[in-house]
């Protein structure tokens, strides 16, 4: 988050502290607010009921919050509407910072499916608490009349409206910058996203999961262009992929057309660019529509082998990626990233085209992921038959910069072929990662090192004892994985690929020792999701 403006008045900043104090207070007392108190986790319905979506927790990296003690972050609210000529009081949920250190907060609407409840959220997705915990979002959790959400006439709830009010019940001069607020909504909750982005000014983005527009939506033109992360399941029976009719006896759009029909709106170019990535254990197919009004960008997903369900695997952080793509959003203006990638011939792409190498395809993939007036640029060091000698001395001779947005390293294979003892390498390894991180402005975070290729399975590694070269590869790659986790440190291994090289001849260079563009194109598969993360 952007620190509050230097240089601000005595006055200024008393105020800001004041407010801050009587929020946390008004919290705290929340009988006094009109609001009642948070409560521990209980035991609610699923996520889904009546639509059956499965789900699984978030993959977490540390406790969720105590809602008992920590009753200074979290708060319920209540809006009065009307509905079929009754007053009706309606809840939503709030949740803020632990530690608030900003003078505002982007705010994230988070909206159930059909039969579920505002808590399910917080209760089920321990990784939406940390996000809000770090200071990421103010979170927003509205609960549906009768438990639904009126997209097709499935209550008599003017929902639109009630997000409009409690928009207009946040107070912008307090803790919500209302110029940045978002939509994530599942299944009937994604409807209602949908539905007010396309009718209201609300969002500036949003993440409708497991489902399309609807068919009668998709001729509404919004009132302004804004970003979608779209989410849908190949195999989904209640939200079919090709559209038709689905749950609620609503019709649907395909997700395709969904996604095109949302890209035609922001004016983006008409034909995406196609990428595969892998969440969790699901393999998934991203169609990003680019050159958008207003830097909007349109992200269609679709999960390959799943149905009505966001259990992606704990290895996957499904929130988190949406939070990336909202943050993405907010950036005005081109970007420049740079990648630096050392190594040796392993990295030139000696054998392939010059396009061909596992650096250059990519900077194809990433330019994909990235808006059209951005750009990457790439440098290379590296030359066949370096060591890691070599490398160090070249360093020290080309002296890169250290602005860097992201650095690879994929370096040893000669310390091994020219049989230069192991020390060497254990020592010179660890200062090329030293140099590596100082390139990346000193952020360890920004660097990938990569497994070192084992040529026993090719042509030449055949005829020069193979069950050696071998082993000393799992040799070199051990420690180099080891000191990775050790410190923290991103390691990709990409070794196993080039052992099919003996049954899958393509997946060898005409040299029949190195690469060919096929093995380094499955190189960048794996390194792609890790990279666009790095990125971001």
């Amino acid at each position: 988050m952007a620190p509050a403006r230097a240089g601000a008045t005595d006055s200024t900043k008393k105020r800001k502290r004041t407010m801050k104090l009587v929020i946390a207070i008004c919290l705290f007392v929340l009988s006094a607010c009109g609001g009642g108190g948070g409560s521990q986790a209980g035991q609610n319905p699923p996520l889904q009921t009546s639509e059956s979506i499965q789900t699984a927790p978030e993959a977490s990296t540390g406790a969720s919050p105590d809602t008992t003690t920590n009753t200074t972050t979290e708060a319920q609210e209540t809006i009065t509407q009307t509905i079929d000529g009754e007053l009706v009081s309606r809840s939503y949920h709030l949740r803020y910072p632990a530690n608030p250190t900003e003078s505002s907060y982007p705010v994230v609407f988070f909206f159930h499916g059909a039969g579920g409840n505002r808590t399910d959220w917080l209760e089920q997705n321990p990784s939406i608490a940390e996000l809000i915990d770090a200071g990421e979002f103010i979170g927003v959790f509205p609960q549906g009349y009768q438990q639904r959400w009126n997209v097709s006439n499935e209550t008599n709830a003017d929902d639109v409206e009630f997000i409009s009010l409690i928009i207009n019940s946040l107070d912008p001069s307090g803790l919500f910058d209302l110029n940045r607020v978002y939509g994530v909504g599942v299944s009937n909750g994604a409807g209602l996203v949908n539905r007010i982005a396309k009718e209201t000014t609300i969002f500036n983005a949003i993440a409708p999961l497991i489902s399309q527009q609807t068919l009668a939506l998709g001729d509404v033109v919004p009132p302004r262009a804004v970003s979608v992360f779209q989410v849908s399941g190949a195999d989904d029976n209640q939200v079919p992929l090709n559209g038709g009719s689905g749950a609620a006896d609503t019709v649907f759009l395909s997700a395709q057309s969904s996604a095109e029909n949302w890209a035609s709106n922001a004016n983006c170019n008409a034909t995406p660019t196609s990428t595969s990535e892998l969440w969790g254990d699901y393999s998934v197919d991203k169609a990003s529509f680019n050159g958008c009004l207003d830097n909007t960008r349109i992200h269609a997903i679709i999960v390959r082998g799943s149905g009505h369900s966001l259990s992606f695997g704990d290895s996957f952080n499904l929130y988190s990626e949406i939070w990336s793509f909202f943050q993405a959003t907010e950036t005005s203006g081109p970007q420049n990233f740079k990648l630096l990638t050392l190594g040796d011939s392993y990295t030139i792409g000696q054998g392939v085209c010059d396009n061909c190498s596992f650096p250059m395809q990519l900077k194809e993939s990433l330019q994909l992921q990235l808006s059209e007036q951005d750009s990457l640029d790439v440098q290379i060091i590296a030359e066949t038959g370096w060591t890691t000698t070599s490398l160090k001395n070249a360093l020290t001779t080309q002296m890169p910069a250290n602005d860097f947005d992201l650095v690879t390293l994929l370096i040893g294979v000669n310390n091994q072929y020219q049989n230069r003892p192991f020390g060497l390498y254990e020592t010179e390894f660890v200062e090329l990662v030293n140099s590596a991180i100082t390139f990346a402005g000193g952020d360890p975070s920004k660097l990938i090192v990569i497994s070192i290729p084992d040529y026993a399975y090719t042509r030449f590694g055949q005829g020069s004892n193979p069950e050696k070269i071998s082993a000393d590869i799992e040799l070199y790659n051990t420690f180099a994985e080891q000191y990775s986790d050790e410190n923290g440190l991103s390691f990709v291994s990409i070794t196993d690929i080039t052992q099919q090289g003996l049954e899958n001849p393509e997946l060898i260079a005409e040299d029949g020792l190195h690469p060919s563009e096929l093995a380094y194109s499955q190189f960048v598969e794996r390194l792609l999701p890790l990279a666009i993360e790095k990125l971001k």
